[in-house]
This record gives C-alpha cells, structure tokens and sequence, in this order.
C-alpha cells in the first residue's frame, strides 16, 4: 500500500518575509555563510548583493538599525554606479527605522574582536572607518561612506538659514535626525551636518559620461566650485542649493531625497553596463593602448624576479664583489690569485 506523502510546509509569515530591496540590490546568493550579527546593537544584518565593477557581485552587510555598512576587504572600491545607487536606496531605506546609538564597544562581526578608527586618504580628501584589528573589514556610517565618495560638503550658516526658511528644519543626512541652527554635530549620532552633492552623485554613478546629458551631469568635471556643474552659471554666494539659471538642484540635505532625484539613472545605467557604446569602448580600447608599455615593463620585471626566486644563482650580480660583507665567490678569488702568486714566485 503506497505511503501518504508527507503535508506541504506552511508559507513564511509575513512578517519573516524579507524586504524588498531597491534599485539593483538583492539579496545575495551566498546562502553558504549565516548572516553577520551587527557589531554594535547584535541584530542580524542585512546582507545585499550589489554590481561591482566588471560584472562581478559584491556581497555588503547593512545594518538597518545602526545606520552602518560592513565592508570586507576592498568592497566598497569594487562597487559600479548601479551598486552605488542602490546601496544609496538601501540607506534612505533606513531612515524609516529608528536609528540605534554607536556604543562605546563596537566589535568585529565576523572574530568579535576589537575595532579602530582608521583615517584613511581618498581621492577626495580624509574619509574615517572602524577597522577590525585583524583586518576582517570595516564599519562605516552612511555618511562616512558618502564622505569617502566625496559626496557631501559641510552645511554653511546660509544653507542652515534657508533649509529653515524653506522647510522648517534641518535633517541629518546620516540618521535623518533635527539638527539646530546652530548645532556643529548632529545632537542624535554625531555626525557634521552635510549636504549631498546631487551634481556629483551623478557623475560619480556614471564616470565614462555615457548617458545622455541631463540636468545633473550636462557639463564636465572641470567646472569651478562656484558654477553650476549643470549649466555652468556662476553662483551667488548666498544661494548654494540650487541654480538660479537652469534650477538645476545642486545639493540635497535628506539622503531619501538624494535617492529620489538619480534613481532614474538607474535603467540608463545598467543598459550601459551590459552593452556599452561604440564610443565608450573605443575610449577604453585607447586608454588601454596607451598603458601598454608600462604593463609590458611591469610584466618583465615580474617575470624577471620569478626567475631569479626559482632558479637563484643563474644571474651573478659582479658588483657583490666589492661589497663589505662576506662573500664566497670574492674569497675563492683571492685564494686562487694567492696560489698562482706562490706557484710563480717558487
């Protein structure tokens, strides 16, 4: 007699069902290794999958509560402009949640370890983390990583007088918290109330300048601080937010507003990730040729230190000769030329 076949499991509550990430994040594949626990509030963190560069995946963990990235390695240099972007959504996802205190003993979530302040050098000035002594990763705060993007600049007294005029408050852009008129730190986590550069996100997500011009990258990098980067209009120094000329908006205090205003990239983005242009590849088939001798050099003397590290001996460096340290070669020299002198003089 065939046996019953065991009762389908129940479907997951709802609430065990996982959010819905944003933009290009999903969860990440890795099932192998178990969710981090945050270092600091010990919550699960939310491990999402992003786009690196090249088509491969990066694997980051997000802790929703702390408002706080792990990165292992190199990740957060690994990521492209849709990673960036949806890492971004990810963060203006947070704000909704309350935002739990930076604790005096952080730890690493992968050893439980102690961590440092490190303060690194980036392209666009000192960005800080909390390193794991043993090197496992690093903890950054959504701001600190938008700050190692070069991404915000410090909120000006006249930025602070129309955000109040115009809104009736100042957001932190780090943990979405009030900030005073004339508070230097966020009263809530610390941070330096900022601005998010919407004019540089844009560039930053798209660096090959391959999509079509818009508002918020129409013009090159090369402009000065005190123009538009849309337009090019030179700026009054009492208005920094957006251009009088095109409208253009030029910074941003609230990061989900910051999402808002590029996630239409998105799709541009992407297309261009998969199939780029003929011209941008021709870009890249130039930029390539003209690195080519130097990557022949450095290939030479790669090779040439392998040989010399699996066959030593076979390339006799004459100059050890002369050199004050012993040396058998220089000995063996002398003995020979003292046995001939003997063998001469009787």
């Amino acid at each position: 007699m065939p046996q019953a076949l065991p009762p389908e499991p129940p479907p997951p509550a709802a609430d065990q069902a996982k959010p819905t990430l944003r933009g290009s994040a999903r969860p990440s594949p890795v099932a192998a290794e178990p969710a981090l626990a945050c270092g600091n509030c010990r919550q699960t963190m939310q491990r999402v999958g992003l786009d690196g560069r090249y088509g491969a995946s990066v694997d980051v963990d997000v802790c929703r509560h702390c408002d706080l990235v792990w990165f292992d390695d190199t990740e957060t240099a690994r990521l492209s402009g849709t990673g960036v972007l949806a890492l971004i959504g990810e963060m203006a996802e947070a704000y909704a949640l309350p935002h739990e205190l930076l604790h005096d003993k952080v730890v690493c979530p992968r050893c439980a370890g102690a961590v440092k302040v490190v303060h690194n050098q980036s392209r666009w000035g000192r960005c800080v983390q909390l390193q794991c002594v043993r090197r496992h990763g690093a903890y950054q705060s959504f701001a600190q990583f938008l700050q190692e993007k070069g991404l915000l600049r410090p909120m000006s007294r006249l930025d602070r007088a129309r955000l109040l005029r115009d809104k009736g408050r100042i957001d932190c852009v780090n943990c979405g918290a009030a900030v005073g008129a004339g508070d230097e730190l966020c009263p809530f986590c610390r941070s330096v109330p900022s601005l998010l550069d919407v004019a540089r996100l844009a560039r930053s997500l798209d660096p090959e300048q391959a999509l079509e011009a818009t508002p918020l990258h129409a013009t090159p990098a090369r402009q000065a601080a005190m123009q538009c980067a849309a337009c090019g209009a030179a700026l009054p120094p009492e208005d920094s937010m957006t251009c009088p000329q095109c409208q253009a908006t030029l910074a941003i205090p609230s990061l989900a507003d910051a999402y808002a205003s590029v996630k239409a990239l998105a799709p541009a983005l992407r297309q261009h990730a998969e199939h780029p242009a003929p011209e941008i590849v021709k870009r890249r088939l130039g930029a390539l040729a003209a690195d080519l001798p130097r990557r022949r050099e450095w290939a030479a003397e790669m090779e040439r230190e392998a040989r010399q590290r699996n066959h030593p001996g076979t390339e006799f460096e004459w100059s050890s000769l002369w050199r004050r340290e012993t040396s058998p070669v220089r000995a063996a020299l002398i003995a020979a030329a003292l046995w001939i002198a003997w063998r001469y003089w009787y």
